[in-house]
């Protein structure tokens, strides 16, 4: 979906086209992985570090959650040229 958009933006140029499907790619793949292991690291955190983690936690709602992910799941054909 973002290399079509990245193609139609660059009217067509291929070689264009890839150049910024990196630029959009590669730095939310990056941050998609960072989230991951750091998501997983917190989750099944021990000791002081779960303390901190559930102190941090504690009163957030539901959607407070989902907001904090909207970056993740809100990606859309709308939004995803943004970088």
């Amino acid at each position: 979906m973002v290399l079509g958009q990245a193609i139609k933006q660059c009217n067509f140029d291929l070689a264009a086209a890839f150049l910024l499907y990196e630029t959009i790619r590669i730095p939310r793949t990056a941050r998609i992985l960072w989230s991951a292991r750091e998501m997983g690291r917190l989750y099944h955190a021990k000791g002081v570090e779960r303390q901190v983690r559930n102190q941090l936690w504690d009163g957030r709602t539901q959607a407070q959650f989902y907001d904090a992910m909207q970056w993740l799941y809100g990606w859309s054909l709308d939004n995803c040229m943004k970088h």
